[in-house]
């Protein structure tokens, strides 16, 4: 009768507090590769991704895996034409609810979320057929293995001619270190006078191409805990500067074009990702396109922004994630942030107001 209560019970708290949860739960983490993505190790369950609203296809794989703790889940997808990169959320979106839809078993508490992107490969097929989820799970197999093996160390009988081979060693090193002196006493002799003179037209000729110090990049100094506003109930989505100018001269500055990427300018797009600390600071940045050399110069440009205006929720500066992708401006002929997203999303009363009206600085 105890074991029947027991089992009631768990069964019970299961579906009471171990619900999956949303899309706008969950946190991804985005890479990307230029080659048709291998598996790593044995232990996953392999799911075609699928869009749409109908849910993923079982597989006999994945339902014999719902009990077992989920450590990762990796989707992988592919983007041979750039048109499709403006597609990329909404795509990515539909294929993991329908995971949910289908598995809502393997979203675990300390799940982890990948998006991985396949491009710029000539074997189309090998990516084609890598598309979908990889699931990867722990089978408990390993931690029995450890305790089973013997902890007994090995006999010493190994050790001992080591031990022969280091007291040689170090009785050659010794009569070596004896030979020494001699040896350094006669090139000096020879090296005394070649020195000096070296030396004294090295210094004429060194002492004027010594160079400048560069000025070093001043930035804003953040701070160790959020801001209060004055208002309780303001709030503000996260930007740069002073307005939309401002980021958009910074890309313009900082990521100089060749005239060769200039004439391919339509192939010239970089999907630019950001998550932002309370104070405006960028905690870490994710870049992803076709052109591996634009991604190069984004990822090198973003090292020298200074810190963002932080969001305000409830009054108090928060975390921020924001999405953006660069384009080619024939205006400006640079670079152009464009559909930015941020995320969490500001309501429709939240207004871009400076620092200086939210806390009175």
């Amino acid at each position: 009768m105890k074991s029947f209560i027991i089992i009631f019970f768990s069964v019970i708290c299961h579906s009471a507090f171990c619900q999956a949860p949303a899309f706008e739960d969950l946190n991804f983490e985005e890479d990307s590769i230029t080659k048709a993505y291998k598996p790593s190790g044995k232990n996953y369950a392999f799911i075609k991704s699928k869009r749409g609203t109908s849910g993923v296809n079982k597989t006999s794989k994945a339902d014999s895996i719902l009990a077992l703790s989920i450590s990762d889940i990796v989707l992988v997808y592919s983007e041979i034409n750039s048109s499709s990169t403006h597609s990329r959320e909404e795509a990515n979106r539909e294929r993991w609810e329908n995971l949910l839809k289908t598995y809502p078993e393997l979203f675990q508490f300390s799940t982890n979320y990948k998006n991985l992107l396949q491009y710029k490969s000539n074997d189309t097929a090998a990516i084609k057929q890598a598309q979908g989820f990889y699931v990867y799970f722990s089978s408990g197999k390993e931690t029995k293995e450890a305790e089973t093996k013997p902890t007994d160390e090995k006999p010493n009988s190994k050790l001992e001619p080591v031990a022969e081979n280091k007291s040689k060693k170090e009785k050659k090193s010794k009569s070596e270190e004896k030979e020494e002196p001699a040896v350094k006493v006669k090139k000096e002799k020879k090296v005394k006078e070649p020195k000096e003179a070296i030396t004294k037209n090295e210094d004429k000729e060194v002492k004027p191409l010594e160079p400048e110090p560069a000025p070093p990049i001043v930035k804003r100094e953040g701070y160790t805990i959020p801001k209060k506003s004055k208002d309780s109930k303001a709030c503000r989505s996260p930007f740069y500067g002073a307005s939309d100018d401002d980021l958009n001269n910074f890309f313009t500055t900082n990521i100089i074009l060749s005239k060769k990427q200039k004439k391919h300018s339509k192939q010239l797009i970089s999907t630019v990702k950001l998550q932002l600390n309370f104070d405006g600071s960028i905690k870490k940045s994710m870049v992803t396109g076709l052109d591996e050399e634009l991604n190069l110069q984004v990822t090198n440009a973003l090292k020298n922004m200074d810190l963002w205006n932080p969001a305000v929720k409830n009054g108090l500066t928060v975390k921020s994630e924001v999405k953006m992708t660069l384009i080619y401006d024939k205006d400006s002929k640079g670079m152009k942030p464009s559909d930015i997203l941020i995320t969490p999303r500001p309501g429709p009363k939240c207004e871009q107001k400076t620092d200086a009206e939210l806390f009175g600085e």
